[in-house]
């Protein structure tokens, strides 16, 4: 029994080698009948990707490609089977032709396929690929940046006051054409975790905004700067009455400012600070008249004043000049008085000069009330002529002289800025005794 197996498996494997040479050699003779009788066949390729580039005319006219529908394609193809048999989709490229597309939009555009290889012989009988194209038109735009501040919080008693700025003042906007052109405007939006004391420069970013006042964020926009610096100009306001002061005459003689009643046009301003000093102050003087430069004029007409106040500060008012009254500028009056030489006085005099008194009389002019100024004679007024501290050489000069009014009580003042004697210095005989 067991020769009989021993046999039968010898015989198989004999066998089983005459069927395998018997299937080679069958395949072969197949294979070239097949070329012989049967020379050419279709085949079916697939996975063909598709490129799709920008033209020239597109790269000039900032047309960009944004989608393609169609990422592969397969074709039917013709020919030997020799040449064909062994092709995949590696052997072929795919382009859209977008030769008509001149302007943004969706466009359907042919794709044209041709072997990677023109030495491959054979026919691709399939024609009609095609796919959709979405092109948009991409600008460049240039848009005014706007400061926002809503989200800050200020300190007790301080506001903004003035323009707030932002740098830069303008941004470059790029993308899609009708994306950029929807922004209908840019914020730079200031924003702080803590409370704002004093005018700061807070680092903002850009919000883009659409017309309708619709918040945009899109990815595919690009601009030109990501920070932005916001002066935020804070100051400490506060209304303070003003005052102004007269001066120039004295209890002791002439007329005293303290009596001259006046009103302002404006009682009040608002004022602001950039800091806390605005704290130290309880009244605003807007400056001092001397009485000598106070006319009748004056007192009729009044007087306008400038608002100066200390650098930095800001009159939030905007009053720029304040008008001084004098309701009772009809109960004053203006005369002229030639004073005599006589009622002239030379103090300080340099001890090597004899000094001599050319001007024989001056005439000026004296305020006051009407009922008081009526009853004066030239004889109540005088002049002080003060030599203290001025270069004398011989020959004569030019001197300042101040006048004044007699009596502690005098209810009138002289008016005019500067009156000017001539005076004759000569070197004293003890001077000339000495030197020689």
């Amino acid at each position: 029994m067991s020769s009989f197996f021993s046999r039968f498996a010898k015989r198989f494997v004999t066998d089983l080698k005459t069927i395998i040479q018997a299937i080679v050699f069958s395949v072969i003779i197949w294979f070239f009948i097949s070329i012989q009788i049967f020379p050419d066949i279709s085949l079916h390729i697939t996975d063909i990707p598709v490129s799709c580039e920008q033209t020239s005319f597109m790269k000039d006219d900032n047309l960009q490609i944004v989608s393609v529908d169609t990422e592969k394609v397969a074709i039917q193809i013709e020919g030997k089977r020799y040449s064909i048999s062994q092709l995949t989709g590696d052997d072929f490229i795919a382009e859209a032709d977008l030769s008509s597309v001149y302007e943004a939009g969706t466009f359907t555009v042919p794709v044209r396929v041709s072997p990677v290889d023109d030495s491959i012989e054979c026919e691709i009988s399939t024609t009609s690929l095609s796919a959709k194209v979405e092109v948009v038109k991409i600008i460049t735009r240039e848009i005014d940046v706007v400061p926002n501040t809503d989200s800050l919080t200020l300190a007790d008693g301080m506001q903004i006051e003035g323009d707030v700025t932002v740098s830069p003042s303008e941004i470059v906007i790029t993308g899609e054409e009708s994306l950029v052109n929807s922004i209908a405007r840019v914020e730079a939006r200031a924003s702080s975790d803590s409370v704002i004391e004093l005018t700061e420069g807070i680092v903002s970013n850009p919000v883009f905004y659409t017309a309708s006042g619709a918040e945009l964020n899109s990815p595919d926009i690009k601009y030109s700067h990501d920070d932005f610096i916001v002066l935020v100009p804070v100051y400490k306001v506060k209304t303070l009455p003003v005052q102004v002061k007269f001066t120039g005459g004295s209890g002791s003689y002439g007329f005293d400012p303290e009596d001259l009643n006046y009103t302002m046009s404006i009682e009040e301003i608002t004022i602001a600070s950039p800091d806390n000093s605005i704290d130290n102050l309880s009244a605003i003087d807007i400056g001092e008249v001397s009485l000598s430069a106070l006319t009748l004029k004056d007192l009729q007409g009044g007087i306008q004043l400038p608002v100066e106040l200390p650098e930095g500060y800001k009159n939030i008012s905007g009053n720029r000049t304040i008008t001084v009254y004098f309701p009772d500028a009809d109960d004053f009056g203006q005369l002229g008085f030639t004073v005599p030489s006589e009622n002239f006085t030379v103090i300080n005099k340099p001890k090597n000069y004899d000094v001599k008194i050319l001007t024989n009389e001056i005439v000026v002019n004296v305020v006051g009330y009407s009922n008081y100024i009526q009853t004066m004679t030239s004889a109540d007024v005088y002049a002080t002529i003060n030599l203290l501290g001025m270069e004398v050489t011989e020959g004569s000069k030019s001197v300042s002289a101040t006048f004044r009014l007699k009596g502690s009580n005098a209810m009138a003042w002289v008016a005019g800025e500067e009156y000017k004697v001539d005076l004759l210095f000569t070197a004293s005989a003890e001077t000339e005794n000495t030197a020689s």
